[in-house]
């Protein structure tokens, strides 16, 4: 089973919290956002309970979580004792950028009163605790959201003892429109047509006729095979990068013949890969 992974996710206001977070949930972590205080015990309890089935789990903290939201470094104990692995991420900021981004968006800091200056330094003091106890510290002061984004991946990267990626290799038809989360779009429309030929009309391109009928012609097998080596020396690439996701939609026509057998036959051909998980998926094919 491939360790999961916990971070708790913390800084000052302003910071970068909601683009942190972001940006694991986009990552498929599982995310809490300033769960009050008083629940921080129970909350981990659960995690601890549910070890073999849950998620990879962020959870954000901040003051506005309650005014004992520091009790949370005493409440991760309870991780200690399950021996579940987690890391403590802090996002920390220069005073005076936190003053230009809530002046820029004309947000109120969670504890304004009065004056934004001695808010932030208010702030800075509450958190101190999570600072100390912080694994990773991210300054953020000079960095764009995408490069906060970016910091956050490369952690995830990093922690990820899994090499494995996800290739979804799907059919569709034209007529109906191309895929718009597709990384990789083929056009098989210049294979051989078994819709005109009476026999085939009505079967699938998972069906061994019609895949006879396409792949006879050296036009159309010498295409999968030319795809199957390009795929061979990316995917691998993909991998070193640490890329965990990769779309391939292949289309004809209706999304019913040519696709569908090349998606069968693709997905065939690299299925000896060790990196890979492989999902197929036939969009315009009717249940």
């Amino acid at each position: 089973m491939k360790e999961q992974a916990f971070y708790l996710l913390t800084g000052l206001a302003g910071a970068g919290k909601s683009t942190a977070l972001k940006a694991l949930e986009d990552s498929d972590f599982y995310c809490v956002d300033n769960l009050p205080a008083a629940l921080f015990d129970k909350f981990f309890e659960l995690l601890a309970q549910s070890i073999e089935t849950r998620k990879n789990v962020a959870l954000g903290v901040d003051i506005r979580s309650g005014n004992h939201f520091s009790s949370i470094v005493n409440s991760l104990k309870i991780l200690d004792v399950h021996q579940i692995p987690y890391k403590v991420i802090f996002l920390d900021c220069k005073d005076e950028e936190l003053i230009k981004r809530f002046k820029e968006t004309r947000r109120r800091h969670p504890i304004y009163k009065s004056n934004l200056s001695e808010s932030i330094k208010r702030d800075r003091k509450l958190l101190s605790p999570l600072l100390d106890n912080a694994d990773i510290v991210i300054n953020t002061s000079n960095l764009k959201t995408r490069e906060l984004s970016n910091k956050i991946l490369d952690i995830i990267k990093s922690d990820d003892k899994s090499t494995k990626i996800d290739i979804s290799i799907s059919s569709f038809g034209f007529k109906h429109g191309i895929p718009q989360d597709a990384d990789m779009v083929l056009d098989v429309r210049f294979m051989d047509n078994p819709f005109y030929q009476e026999g085939l009309r009505s079967k699938r391109g998972f069906d061994q006729e019609v895949q006879d009928f396409i792949f006879n012609n050296p036009d159309s097998s010498g295409f999968i095979n030319e795809t199957k080596d390009y795929l061979l020396k990316l995917i691998p690439r993909y991998v070193k990068e640490g890329r965990k996701q990769f779309s391939i939609a292949i289309g004809c026509t209706g999304g019913h013949h040519r696709s569908v057998a090349s998606v069968e036959l693709i997905a065939q051909q690299i299925s000896d890969l060790q990196e890979v998980f492989i999902n197929k998926y036939h969009r315009d094919i009717k249940k």
